[in-house]
C-alpha cells in the first residue's frame, strides 16, 4: 500500500513546482504539484531542505 500521508519539508532549488515531502514511511518523495504526481527522491543539493522539518514520529500514518 503506497504512502498517502505526507510532510512538505523543502522545495526544489530551480523549480518551484516541485516540493521535497517526507512520507510516514520515512522515505522522501518529490512532489509535482501540477499533477500530483509522487516519486521517491533522494535528497541533495538540488533541494533547499527546511531545517525546521518534522520528525518521522510527527508524520501521521
Amino acid at each position: 500500500m503506497p504512502t498517502t500521508v505526507f510532510a512538505v519539508v523543502g522545495e526544489h532549488r530551480d523549480d518551484p513546482d516541485h516540493l521535497l515531502v517526507l512520507g510516514a514511511d520515512g522515505q522522501h518523495y518529490d512532489l509535482h504539484l501540477p499533477d500530483g504526481a509522487v516519486l521517491p527522491v533522494e535528497p541533495d543539493e538540488e533541494w533547499r531542505v527546511d531545517p525546521s522539518h518534522p520528525e518521522m514520529d510527527e508524520v501521521g500514518g
